[in-house]
């Protein structure tokens, strides 16, 4: 019998690694467009054909750079090709100057507006800052604070000001397997197949309220200072909290802290997140805290 094996088609592989990463990387771009903001994939476990906000990130990586290897061997190829198509261009007339113009303003264009957020581009980025927070449908949705389901269940607890022994009970309660306080919040989670937001739930209720400093009575104008501000509410999950709770939880009217608001053109919903709030004023949620407590404060944009 003949040998009919034949050799590698070298050239054909690389094309199709091009077109496999290509749409690999499309798919994954197109889903990481909708994603939920990492801070809401990871405290709700966010998933999209079984897989996490990290492995689809992970996935489109290596697709992006399957796709840059590819290429590279693609032109590696090509070169003479590619050399002896540019150099009768070079002779000849170039036919193609509208669209090498074009194509050169759109590449610009793109680029120098996801710097600069640049209309009508920017629109684009509007609608998948939109989509994003569009998963938010409940203030149960934010953690307490950044990264917050990296921490272990010890470290969150002294964070909130939650008793340690009396977090462990509530959750054990309800049929939880707690085997460490030194487990973080993610692992907790998969050990009894929930999320970091569900197991945090339980607990919140056991969580310190706010206590003005120097004890301010129910309705007291009481007026911080931005080191106080900072001190007493660093890392408490201060941005999970609405106006109308910070209020209540301080014993501050709440026509009080409107008010200091509005003298700094801030409007603020009574039921919005402080987190929120701050993310669509470019600030952060201790700056408008200290602008709510401190009076005569006016905030810095990040």
């Amino acid at each position: 019998m003949s040998d009919t094996k034949q050799s590698w088609n070298l050239r054909g592989l690389t094309s199709l690694l091009t077109l496999g990463g290509f749409l690999v990387m499309g798919v994954t771009g197109l889903v990481l467009y909708v994603v939920p903001q990492g801070r809401v994939a990871y405290w709700t476990d966010w998933r999209f054909l079984l897989l996490s906000k990290t492995q689809w990130g992970d996935i489109h990586i290596l697709a992006s750079l399957l796709f840059i290897a590819a290429g590279a061997f693609h032109v590696y190829f090509n070169w003479k090709q590619l050399m002896r198509y540019f150099y009768n261009r070079a002779r000849g007339a170039m036919t193609l100057k509208r669209e090498l113009a074009v194509a050169a303003v759109l590449t610009v264009l793109a680029t120098v507006s996801g710097i600069y957020r640049l209309p009508p581009l920017s629109l684009l980025l509007d609608l998948n800052a939109a989509v994003k927070a569009a998963w938010v449908t409940s203030p149960d949705h934010e953690p307490p604070f950044g990264h917050a389901e990296e921490l272990s269940l010890e470290v969150l607890c002294k964070k909130l000001g939650i008793p340690l022994d009396a977090a462990r009970a509530a959750l054990q309660a309800r049929g939880h397997r707690i085997p460490s306080a030194g487990d973080s919040m993610q692992d907790l989670a998969r050990v009894n197949g929930t999320t970091p937001m569900a197991l945090y739930a339980l607990i919140k209720p056991l969580e310190k309220p706010l206590v003005p400093a120097g004890g301010a009575g129910a309705g007291a104008p009481r007026s911080y200072t931005p080191e106080q501000v900072e001190e007493t509410f660093a890392d408490t999950g201060i941005g999970s909290r609405t106006l109308s709770q910070i209020a209540a939880q301080l014993g501050l009217e709440l026509k009080l802290l409107r008010g200091r608001l509005r003298a700094a053109g801030l409007e603020v919903a009574d039921d919005e997140p402080l987190r929120k709030a701050a993310q669509g004023r470019g600030l952060t949620p201790l700056e408008l805290l200290k602008t709510m407590l401190v009076d005569g404060y006016r905030p810095s944009e990040r």
